[in-house]
């Protein structure tokens, strides 16, 4: 019998001997001491029910697994947001830096959690040019080769209807897309053993490095599958491209994605160099658009939406889109770094690989449009 169900039992029984005792029966010398019994046995089945969920928590915790802490523990097919701010990569880095990779050297590689968030991680809270695929809701896959629902028709019908008249029908077709997560990596160079053991800053600079590598390489290939994507909206602007012409495309493309496809735009993708264009535009006055030197954050959103500034779109196009519409898959295991301290073993060097496996999911590619800013 396993413990909580014995514990169940032990329960029970506790209860049937209590009661008897409270409607007005005495406890025989045999009863007491069987109560004793109980309760001892009882207090140890709570100690060890307990040790085994720590342990399983910690357990979850290195495995980059949420832990449900009202609940089920066991969260397989997960959903949330990822934390890839700043904040998020620096302790990525630090979870991989200490204990240390002197410890990491000899154990040979460390999980580093990737917990889920129950929000989005707003980008004016983290900087610029951070925590892209923290906008998107995140599930944990379990195996490498998953399937999602994608929409492909998307027709409201509803209308006004007379007592006894025939209904229309709406059409809401989706298709069963099969998808696989995609290993992201890559090598550091060859590291001196002792200059690591005597350098804890070139540990921490190694593992933030390594890890915001393998996230940012992540993003632009969340860009570049959703652009790529059949079935997304188009805009494009007219020719002889000026930055009055780029903020009416961008608002044109937010109007047009709200008229066809139903959907509210809450986040713009553009690349750096076009940003800068639009953020340094003057009107005739020489005022500035967008503020002057001395207003305004680093990355003040467009047209008042949340707008990622990174050169992993293409100069010339930007994306309109709302974020409900797009998903990102990874596996349990978070980013995770393995040391290689044999290959360099004659020159007493060693090599640090870090990978995570990601991939992305466009559910409603009709939330989806991709603005040409046209030269």
């Amino acid at each position: 019998m396993d413990p909580k169900s014995e514990l169940k039992t032990i329960q029970a029984r506790m209860a049937v001997i209590v009661d008897g005792y409270k409607s007005g029966g005495n406890l025989s010398d045999e009863q007491a001491t069987e109560l004793q019994e109980l309760n001892d046995r009882a207090t140890e089945l709570k100690a060890a029910i307990l040790r085994a969920e720590k342990s399983a928590e910690n357990m979850r915790a290195v495995a980059g697994e949420p832990i449900d802490h009202e609940g089920d523990r066991s969260i397989p097919g997960a959903k949330g947001y990822l934390d890839f701010s700043p904040a998020r990569v620096k302790s990525l880095a630090k979870s991989i830096a200490n204990p240390g990779i002197k410890a990491l050297i000899a154990g040979g590689s460390s999980g580093t959690a990737v917990p889920l968030d129950p929000k989005p991680v707003p980008l004016g809270l983290t900087g610029p040019n951070a925590g892209f695929l923290s906008l998107f809701k995140t599930v944990q896959r379990t195996t490498p080769s998953y399937k999602f629902l994608q929409q492909t028709v998307r027709t409201n019908n509803a209308a006004v209807v007379a007592p006894g008249a025939l209904k229309p029908t709406s059409v809401y077709s989706a298709v069963e897309v099969t998808n696989s997560l995609k290993v992201i990596a890559h090598l550091s160079e060859m590291v001196d053993r002792f200059l690591l053991e005597d350098n804890d800053e070139l540990e921490s600079f190694l593992a933030t490095e390594l890890g915001n590598g393998v996230i940012r390489k992540a993003e632009a290939e969340a860009i570049s599958t959703i652009l790529g994507t059949s079935g997304i909206l188009t805009y494009a602007t007219s020719a002889s491209y000026t930055p009055a012409k780029g903020f009416d495309g961008i608002f044109s493309g937010m109007a047009k994605l709200a008229t066809v496809g139903g959907y509210t735009a809450d986040l713009v993708v553009i690349n750096s160099s076009d940003y800068e264009t639009l953020r340094l535009a003057k009107n005739g006055e020489n005022d500035y658009y967008g503020g002057g030197p001395f207003t305004g954050g680093p990355n003040p959103g467009l047209w008042g939406v949340t707008t990622f500034v990174t050169s992993g779109i293409a100069a010339g196009t930007a994306l309109v889109l709302d974020t409900d519409t797009v998903q990102i898959s990874t596996d349990t295991k978070g980013i995770r770094t393995d040391v290689d301290a044999a290959t360099g073993f004659d020159k007493n060097q060693v090599r640090f690989r870090t990978e995570g496996r990601f991939a992305t999911d466009v559910k409603q590619p009709t939330g989806i449009l991709k603005v040409t800013l046209t030269a």
